[in-house]
């Protein structure tokens, strides 16, 4: 056994270690898994979910996406289906167009699912497999970062707790952009740290425009240029070409739309509190009852029961392992603070569980003790199936229309 986890495929001429492949193939089952239990308990191929029910789903502009669904692929895609999803499938079929709201979302799903497309000629299962195929292949780039940080049997248990932690299970699952963010700054940050600055910068390129928030990429390549005295301005100017291709991404919606920031302007959670206007705007207004509604969503949306407890997780938990990364790698503190800091300052509350999963740099210290012991190794095993089952149930609720992040 220890020689299969030693070897290595061969992959296009690049050698990867077999060990690499364990917890993809694992979360991979357990994702194909989750797909059948919950399209069984719904009954989804019969009957499809609240999004594609026209007398329950929502009367948004975006939801007649879910409306149509072409004669012979059945339901089955509906199982990855729901809220954001909307967007990305409007804007493949109809493009940017369909609604002011609409430049809140970012070009790189869409476009990769629209390539996809061209070869399937179906949107929904475009997506559906574009987004589900990144949802586990940043799996073993992250599992390789923290190899690097904490060693290969703590970096597997790693990759294996942060893979099942519910809100990233789902959200790298079901059809939205978490899954593409993750590889493509994940890859950026391991061609970093082999010393491959240009390489790492293509996959930086590409990551503000999945998400906003994949500029934060920026920060770790700067760190390392300022620190090389050899090429120090060429490395610093290569770092910075993902805050142009962003750039250029808000001047295309600016000419278009006669708004240079549409994406910040049309959101459609711009009336929900985030942390800065919960203090600034609500309890000065509202006082302390401004606490008691601020993790919800706004009604007659229901909201999961798990909301208000992984709102408070989110906002002080992260707070807790800064230190920790300070001193695996300040590269990892820089990343995760500035994360932190732009999530609570430009992300609804009622979203915070789903942003801050994504900061994958405090999963290294927070899981460095795994160390494959037997102690160990049935923790992580009781953790991972509790994510699963809480997982499954956020999976199960998002399909039925009620606001799990």
């Amino acid at each position: 056994m220890d020689d299969f986890f030693e070897g290595n495929f061969t992959i296009w001429k690049i050698k990867v270690p077999k060990r690499l492949f364990v917890p993809l193939i694992i979360v991979l089952i357990a994702k194909v898994a989750g797909a059948l239990f919950i399209g069984y308990c719904l009954n989804v191929p019969a009957s499809g979910t609240f999004w594609s029910d026209p007398s329950r789903v929502y009367d948004w502009v975006q939801n007649d996406a879910f409306l149509t669904i072409p004669g012979g692929i059945g339901n089955w895609p509906l199982t990855f289906l729901g809220w954001d999803s909307a967007w990305f499938l409007s804007i493949m079929t109809k493009g940017y167009e369909i609604s002011l709201q609409s430049f809140t979302f970012s070009p790189v799903l869409p476009f990769f699912a629209k390539i996809a497309d061209f070869f399937l000629q179906s949107p929904m299962i475009s997506l559906v497999l574009t987004a589900s195929v990144f949802g586990v292949l940043w799996v073993p780039l992250y599992q390789s970062l923290a190899e690097s940080y904490i060693g290969k049997k703590s970096g597997l248990f790693s990759a294996l707790l942060l893979a099942f932690s519910p809100y990233l299970f789902v959200f790298t699952t079901v059809a939205y952009s978490e899954g593409l963010l993750l590889f493509f700054v994940l890859g950026a940050w391991l061609l970093l740290k082999r010393g491959k600055l240009f390489s790492a910068s293509v996959f930086a390129i590409v990551a503000p425009l999945i998400k906003t928030m994949g500029i934060l990429v920026v920060l770790p390549m700067l760190y390392v240029s300022l620190r090389q005295r050899a090429h120090r301005v060429r490395n610093v100017l290569i770092s910075l070409l993902p805050a142009v291709s962003l750039s250029g991404w808000f001047a295309y919606l600016g000419f278009s739309t006669g708004d240079f920031l549409a994406p910040v302007h049309t959101s459609e959670w711009a009336q929900l509190y985030s942390f800065r206007t919960l203090l600034t705007e609500g309890i000065p207004r509202y006082g302390m009852k401004a606490l008691l509604e601020a993790p919800y969503q706004i009604p007659p949306i229901p909201t999961h029961w798990l909301l208000p407890i992984a709102v408070v997780f989110s906002l002080f938990l992260p707070i807790l392992l800064f230190f920790e990364t300070w001193k695996k790698d300040k590269s990892l503190w820089i990343y995760a603070i500035a994360g932190y800091s732009g999530i609570l300052y430009f992300g609804a509350l009622v979203s915070l569980p789903r942003f801050i999963s994504l900061l994958f740099p405090i999963w290294i210290p927070l899981t460095a003790r795994f160390s494959g012991s037997k102690k160990s190794t049935i923790i992580a095993a009781i953790i991972s199936v509790s994510f699963y089952i809480v997982a499954l149930d956020l999976w199960f609720n998002f399909l039925n229309g009620k606001f799990v992040a």
